[in-house]
């Protein structure tokens, strides 16, 4: 039965202080109410059957009961697309660098293949190889094809949110199927 009691309480997700202020009783009086020891004065009584009472009669509240929120969720939408735009900039800036990269480092990979045809000439260094093999290395580990397909699905990723997102803001979509 002490669920019954507390139901109001659950429901609002308050509390048993925040209940008992709004009651205008003590939280002692309201814990022994919801354990059945007790019954709650006549005046927080009354006010908790008039609560009830609203809260069965009351319609289900709706977005457009409260402009503020509305307001919120407009200008929510409106910075993440704005952020959105920003982080697919930064990608869209790097990729022509980070192809660039890659083919050098590809094109090093060539000459190093080259080279070691070469080893027997006293014109080359002996440590050139593993030189140019471990550049060759952090380029790849850095700009490497790996590295250029995270970058394509991260800006595919932001490009599919930018596209929710202008539904969300237009109301379409995602918030009429809600």
């Amino acid at each position: 039965m002490e669920k019954k009691r507390a139901y109001l309480r659950n429901e609002l997700n308050l509390t048993q202080e925040e209940m008992a202020m709004i009651l205008k009783t003590k939280r002692l009086q309201l814990a022994l109410y919801e354990l059945e020891s007790r019954e709650l004065p006549s005046i927080a009584s009354k006010r908790l059957t008039a609560i009830e009472f609203f809260m069965a009669t009351a319609k289900a509240p709706e977005a457009k009961d409260f402009p503020k929120l509305e307001e919120e969720k407009e200008k929510f939408l409106a910075k993440a697309l704005d952020d959105c735009k920003y982080y697919q900039l930064g990608i869209i800036r790097k990729l022509p660098n980070m192809e660039e990269a890659c083919q050098t480092a590809l094109k090093l990979l060539q000459l190093i293949d080259y080279l070691k045809e070469q080893v027997n000439e006293e014109a080359l260094h002996p440590g050139a190889i593993v030189i140019l093999k471990e550049k060759v290395q952090k380029s790849l580990d850095k700009n490497g094809p790996k590295e250029l397909m995270k970058l394509n699905l991260q800006l595919q990723v932001l490009q599919a949110e930018e596209a929710l997102l202008k539904s969300l803001i237009e109301g379409s979509g995602v918030e009429k199927q809600l």
